[in-house]
C-alpha cells in the first residue's frame, strides 16, 4: 500500500506541474488528499510522502482522525455541513469548503468564537445549477460573501465548485473561473478556487483552480 501511494503521489504531482506548463499559469497548487474511508495508515503514507492538506467528508471521521493522527497537517472538511455538526466541525477542521447556507456560517462562527479559533472557509457555488446538487446561486455570490465577511471568527477565503465531467463541465469551470475573479475584486483574499478532483483536476487547473481534491488518484478506489 505504502510504495503504491509513493507512486500515486508522484504521479499526480507529475500531472499538475505538466498541467500548470500547458497553461503557463504562475499559481501555486494546493492538493488535498481526500482521505474519507482511508484509514490512519493511508494517511501515514501520503504524510511520508509530502502530503500535508487533508480532506474529510463526514465530522465524526474528521473527529477520530484528528484526534489520532499525530502530525501537523492541515484538515479541510469538503462534505455537506448537517447543522447538528458545525461544533465537531469547528474544532478539528482548518478550512470548510462547503458553506453554503447563512444559518450553518452563523453557527460554524458562534461555536469558533468560543474556541477562540479562526475558520478559513470556501462558499461552495452550484455551478451547474443542479437541484440536486449543494451550493449557492452564482448570482447571490456577493451577497453572500458580504454576510460571511461580517462574522469575526471565519475567514472567507475563495469558492469552491463540483462542476460537471465533459464539455458542459469545461463551460462550468471557465464560469466558475470568471466568477471568482469577481470576488476577487471585491475581497482579494478570497483567493483560492477549491475546483478540481482526480477525474478533472487538469482541466481546473487549466481553468484557473489553486486547489484540487484528489482522492481515488492517490489512495486508489474505495
Amino acid at each position: 500500500m505504502q510504495e503504491q501511494i509513493k507512486i500515486q503521489i508522484k504521479n499526480t504531482e507529475l500531472r499538475i506541474n505538466n498541467a500548470l506548463k500547458k497553461c503557463t499559469s504562475e499559481n501555486e497548487i494546493t492538493l488535498i488528499a481526500v482521505s474519507k474511508k482511508k484509514s490512519i495508515q493511508h494517511i501515514q503514507a501520503a504524510y511520508e510522502n509530502g502530503i500535508r492538506h487533508f480532506g474529510e467528508n463526514y465530522a465524526q471521521e474528521l473527529e477520530e482522525k484528528n484526534l489520532n493522527f499525530h502530525k501537523k497537517v492541515t484538515w479541510h472538511f469538503i462534505g455537506p455541513i448537517q447543522s447538528n455538526k458545525t461544533k465537531i466541525i469547528a474544532k478539528n477542521a482548518n478550512w470548510v469548503h462547503s458553506i453554503d447556507r447563512e444559518k450553518i456560517a452563523y453557527k460554524l462562527n458562534s461555536e469558533c468564537e468560543s474556541l477562540n479559533k479562526k475558520i478559513n472557509a470556501c462558499i461552495q457555488v452550484n455551478i451547474s445549477n443542479e437541484s440536486t446538487k449543494s451550493g449557492i446561486e452564482p448570482q447571490t455570490l456577493i451577497e453572500f460573501a458580504d454576510y460571511l465577511k461580517s462574522l469575526e471568527n471565519i475567514n472567507l477565503k475563495g469558492i469552491m465548485v463540483l462542476p460537471n465531467l465533459g464539455k458542459d463541465g469545461e463551460i462550468q469551470m471557465r464560469d466558475s473561473s470568471i466568477l471568482h475573479q469577481k470576488l476577487m475584486q471585491i475581497y482579494p483574499d478570497a483567493s483560492y478556487l477549491s475546483m478540481g478532483t482526480t477525474n478533472d483536476f487538469e482541466s481546473a487547473i487549466k481553468f484557473g483552480s489553486n486547489m484540487i481534491r484528489i482522492g481515488e488518484q492517490i489512495f486508489g478506489k474505495r
